[in-house]
C-alpha cells in the first residue's frame, strides 16, 4: 500500500502531514525542504521567506518587547539559526515571529539589499504518525535527501541495517502496525473463608481448586485478567482472622443460650 493507505489500515482516523506549511510569504518555490534539510526559515529584502538548514550562518533579527510596543533588533553577527535563538533569548525576548503582514515590513526594513536574515520560524519535518513525540531517528547515510523533492514519508529497510530511507508517499511497500500494550494493574483483593475442621487451606491442591474456581466466576469479562494467590512471608496464602473483642462476647452470649 502506499503510506496514506497504510496509515489508514492501520487507525480508523489519520491525520498525518509530514510536511505542511503555508505562508504567504513565501519566495517562488519555497519551502522546497531542500535535500530534506530545510528547517529554518531566512527572510529577504523583498520580505519574501525561504526554508534552508538551521546549520547556515546568517544575520539574525530579534524581537524586543518594552511595555506594549513590539520592535525588532539586527544583529549583524552571523550565526546558525540555534546559536541565533540562545542569543536572542539571552539579551532580547526571541527571534523574531511575523504575525502579520505589517510585522514583516518592520523586519523587511531591517534586512541589508541582497541579505538573507534569520527569524524564528522552524519545523521538525519528521512526526510520528501516531502523533507521539519521539525523538529517535536512524537514517541511512545520506537520508534523508528528498529526492525529487516529493520525499515526505520513511520506510526502513530490513535487507540492509535495517535503517531509514525517506521515499515519495504514493510508492507502495509492505508496512507495519503497532497497538499500544494494555494498560496493566494489581489489585489485591481479601477473600474470607469458612472452612471444615478437614480442609486444609494450605494444601496446594485445595489452592489451585479453589483458584480455578475464581477463574471460571471471572470467565468473560476479560482476556488479560490473571488471577494468582498473594503469599504470607510464612509462605502461607490464608491465616486465622483475630476475633475483635465484640465478636468474642456475642459468641460466649451465643454459646450460654445454647447451654441453657
Amino acid at each position: 500500500m502506499t503510506w496514506t493507505a497504510g496509515g489508514g489500515h492501520c487507525q480508523t482516523e489519520v491525520s498525518t502531514d509530514l510536511e505542511r506549511q503555508s505562508s504567504d510569504c513565501g519566495a517562488p518555490g519555497q519551502p522546497d525542504n531542500y535535500l530534506g534539510k530545510g528547517h529554518c526559515t531566512l527572510i529577504d529584502h523583498l520580505g519574501q521567506w525561504r526554508d534552508v538548514s538551521c546549520e547556515e550562518s546568517r544575520l539574525t533579527i530579534c524581537l524586543d518587547v518594552r511595555g506594549p510596543n513590539v520592535t525588532f533588533v539586527l544583529i549583524n553577527i552571523p550565526m546558525t539559526w540555534t546559536e541565533a535563538q540562545s542569543y536572542c533569548r539571552a539579551n532580547y525576548r526571541d527571534l523574531a515571529s511575523v504575525r502579520n503582514m505589517a510585522e514583516n515590513q518592520k523586519i523587511q526594513d531591517l534586512v541589508p539589499a541582497g541579505g538573507l536574515v534569520w527569524i524564528g520560524l522552524s519545523r521538525d519535518s519528521w512526526k510520528w504518525s501516531d502523533g507521539s513525540d519521539s525523538t529517535f531517528r536512524f537514517w541511512e547515510a545520506g537520508e534523508p535527501n528528498n529526492y525529487g523533492y516529493n520525499q515526505a514519508c520513511v520506510v526502513a529497510d530490513f535487507n540492509s541495517f535495517r535503517q531509514w530511507g525517506d521515499r515519495n508517499c504514493e510508492r507502495k511497500f509492505a508496512f507495519i502496525c503497532y497497538s499500544p500494550l494494555p494498560k496493566q494493574e494489581l489489585k489485591l483483593f481479601k477473600l474470607k473463608v469458612e472452612k471444615s475442621s478437614s480442609v486444609d487451606l494450605d494444601d496446594p491442591a485445595v489452592l489451585e481448586n479453589m483458584l480455578l474456581t475464581i477463574k471460571q466466576k471471572l470467565k468473560g469479562l476479560d482476556e488479560n485478567i490473571q488471577v494468582n494467590w498473594k503469599k504470607q512471608p510464612d509462605e502461607k496464602v490464608f491465616y486465622k482472622e483475630k476475633k475483635t473483642k465484640d465478636e468474642e462476647k456475642t459468641k460466649e452470649e451465643e454459646k450460654t443460650k445454647d447451654e441453657l
